[in-house]
């Protein structure tokens, strides 16, 4: 009996096992920088680079998103390459694309060179549309002046993350939103910043607050832009806050608007920026006609 008692008390004297170590959150991966670029392939021109790389915030949906990326970009009879390697961010890589897009990458994930080298491609005049976390809080600062926005504070959560909500469509004769309602009723996860586009952007869709419930930090005084398109020097820059449900990536509407994003951001469509002698379009010849499978691809079949 007492030595049952002094192995008892010999027991709860022994330090606790350590907890097991939680397992790693595949929406939340470790940063890394990658330093060894990825083989390229063939490229016809037009091409496209399609960036999924995530150092923040990743969303299951990018599955769908970069393949309907890429059918559009083939649609159109453009090349395309889509990559989670960073290190394609160099002088010789970039020198073969004409737009990049960012579907749904995240966070800080260049080495200074590699920041010089997409910097150089945009003052170029690189075209860039960034898509759904390419506006979240997780870029760093120059990349959100690039972006044309304020700082990301949020978004709705709980059983109010995704909502039915009107969009308003100011400006239909763009090329990503000619295809539009004026109202354009979608469901999403509706980001919020904390000042609306700059002074240069100009602003495509908006959403109406009063159109869903919406708390008041995620209120924008001035408006909600969603859409927008701005200049940056010679490139044309273009952001959608949609896309983080695996649905819009199959949806036609939706669809037809990213297909008209890359043709502007790639001078296949559009009138210049706001008048600046921008450096020579693409060649019309090889690619304003749409083909049948093209419209049936963007949805305009």
């Amino acid at each position: 009996m007492i030595a049952n008692l002094i192995i008892a008390m010999l027991l709860a004297l022994q330090p606790a096992p350590a907890p097991s170590p939680a397992a790693p959150d595949p929406r939340r991966p470790a940063p890394a920088f990658d330093s060894v670029p990825p083989d390229l392939p063939p490229l016809s021109r037009p091409a496209v680079l399609i960036v999924s790389k995530t150092n923040g915030y990743r969303h299951d949906s990018i599955a769908e998103a970069v393949p309907a990326i890429e059918r559009l970009v083939k649609a159109r009879g453009w090349s395309s390459f889509a990559t989670e390697n960073a290190a394609v961010f160099n002088p010789e890589a970039l020198a073969r694309f004409d737009v990049i897009v960012f579907a749904n990458a995240s966070g800080d994930i260049y080495t200074p060179d590699q920041r010089a080298a997409f910097q150089a491609f945009i003052a170029r005049g690189g075209g860039f549309v960034g898509l759904h976390s390419a506006g979240d809080g997780s870029h760093p600062a120059w990349f959100v002046k690039l972006r044309g926005n304020g700082q990301f504070t949020g978004h709705p959560g709980g059983a109010d993350q995704f909502q039915a909500a009107d969009l308003v469509v100011g400006d239909r004769t763009h090329p990503a939103t000619r295809h539009l309602p004026a109202r354009w009723r979608w469901t999403d996860e509706y980001y919020s910043w904390d000042a609306p586009p700059a002074a240069d952007a100009h602003i495509l869709a908006s959403l109406d607050e009063s159109s869903l419930r919406l708390e008041p930090e995620y209120r924008m005084a001035g408006g909600h832009a969603l859409i927008w398109w701005r200049c940056e020097g010679r490139a044309r820059i273009f952001y959608s806050a949609l896309g983080h449900k695996a649905e819009a990536w199959s949806d036609p509407t939706h669809l037809a608007m990213l297909d008209g994003a890359i043709g502007w951001a790639g001078w296949a469509e559009g009138e210049e920026c706001d008048g600046h002698p921008c450096r020579p379009p693409i060649d019309r010849r090889a690619v304003s006609g749409e083909t049948a499978a093209h419209r049936a691809q963007a949805g305009r079949g």
